[in-house]
């Protein structure tokens, strides 16, 4: 009976402990569910190479130029930066934003999108509140006009000063008379006086049309961009979902897809430039084309295995940019380490050369100081063997100004 008693209570007391063991099996395999076992590891299911590259591409824009952004703010100078890569990027991203409203994309591009709009405002504000007087209007460099560049053009192939109205007949019996060959070199320096112009547009050093981008007045720069980003999301918008203008819609997405992944693909344009003036690297940071590069190789990547409606434009402007931060790389390479040597090997014994850092900076300024001397003897002693005859006169001074392009 005590037996019986004792094994009954026995079992009577196992129960509550089984019963906690097996809600301890069931919590545990709920647990092991969400958790799947991938070689004696558990990883969530959510945590895939898919999603971990979606989310590089979305914030890889806070660590590149957020580095940029602590550079600039330690050295108190955004010498050496490009204030227009703010531009580039604002503008491509805010077009971006207004493609998606037409045609929907991956939203990791849009993602990027934003989070690149955030970073570059910030990056904006801090270039302006650093900028350098060389990099202030009044301080940058005239540019030849598309006028001036044609005539010279003109009186290179045709001797002429009075160049006649554009399709008149004097302007037709001209171009005729040229052979093809010579036709085609003068199509040819057309174009390309057009191209110098758009070149020049994107070199920092030079004055732009309307001082765009320019501005000594801080607050133009954020009118500009709160008037583009509203002026264009609101038309885009309203054609697209209000209208519901379909085949407008699609064109004018076609447009602006193209427009904002051009502009984007010019992004390092700007810096190149100026990486050519200064002869020099300084202010201008590796980690910045590192990420730039890491960036461009991530986006061709998922671009090519990853995304989904993508058009193929989006992978040719990509690579074109990436083969434009290869060239930047070529040149941070040059006047690190190559440009010194060499300017060491042309002043050996100059006690006062300048150190590496001013080095190639004084060197382009003594440069440009020698030439505008030669330059100015030149023209003085032309116009004194000209000043007798006026018509030589005018034409020496229209060969004096011709630009070789």
């Amino acid at each position: 009976m005590s037996i019986t008693t004792t094994a009954g209570a026995t079992l009577i007391g196992n129960v509550p402990a089984a019963t906690s063991k097996v809600a301890t099996y069931d919590m545990s395999d709920t647990i092991y569910s969400y958790l799947p076992k991938v070689d004696q590891f558990y990883i969530p299911e959510w945590l895939t190479m898919q999603f971990i590259a979606n989310n590089l591409i979305s914030f890889t824009p806070l660590f590149s130029y957020g580095t940029t952004i602590i550079s600039i703010e330690k050295c108190k100078t955004a010498l050496g930066f490009s204030i227009d890569i703010c531009a580039t990027m604002l503008i491509a991203s805010i077009l971006r934003i207004s493609y998606y409203l037409i045609t929907p994309y991956e939203i990791t591009l849009l993602r990027q999108s934003l989070v690149m709009i955030f970073i570059q405002l910030i990056l904006l504000r801090t270039s302006l509140k650093y900028r350098p007087d060389e990099y202030k209007y009044q301080n940058l460099t005239d540019v030849e006009s598309l006028s001036h560049l044609i005539h010279d053009i003109w009186f290179e192939f045709f001797s002429c000063i009075n160049r006649p109205k554009f399709l008149s007949e004097d302007w037709k019996n001209l171009i005729r008379s040229l052979s093809f060959t010579n036709l085609l070199k003068f199509s040819f320096k057309i174009f390309l006086a057009f191209f110098y112009k758009i070149l020049k547009f994107f070199d920092p050093n030079f004055k732009r049309i309307g001082a765009f981008w320019q501005w000594d007045n801080d607050k133009n720069f954020w009118r500009f961009l709160a008037l583009f980003a509203t002026v264009q999301l609101l038309v885009t918008f309203f054609i697209s979902n209000i209208l519901n203008w379909d085949s407008l819609a699609q064109g004018l997405g076609s447009i602006i897809g193209s427009l904002g992944l051009l502009v984007e693909s010019l992004l390092p344009l700007p810096q190149i430039a100026i990486l050519y003036k200064l002869k020099s690297v300084q202010g201008f940071k590796l980690i910045l084309l590192v990420s730039w590069l890491c960036g461009d190789t991530l986006k061709i990547t998922y671009l090519i295995f990853g995304a989904k409606n993508i058009s193929a434009l989006f992978v040719i402007f990509a690579l074109f940019q990436m083969s434009l931060d290869f060239y930047i790389g070529g040149q941070y390479i040059y006047y690190r380490y190559y440009y010194p040597k060499l300017r060491h090997q042309h002043h050996p014994n100059d006690s006062n050369a300048p150190s590496d850092e001013d080095e190639s900076e004084m060197y382009e300024l003594d440069l440009f100081n020698t030439l505008q001397k030669d330059v100015e003897k030149a023209l003085k002693h032309d116009s004194n063997n000209t000043s007798d005859s006026p018509q030589n006169d005018q034409v020496g001074k229209s060969q004096e100004h011709a630009v070789t392009v």
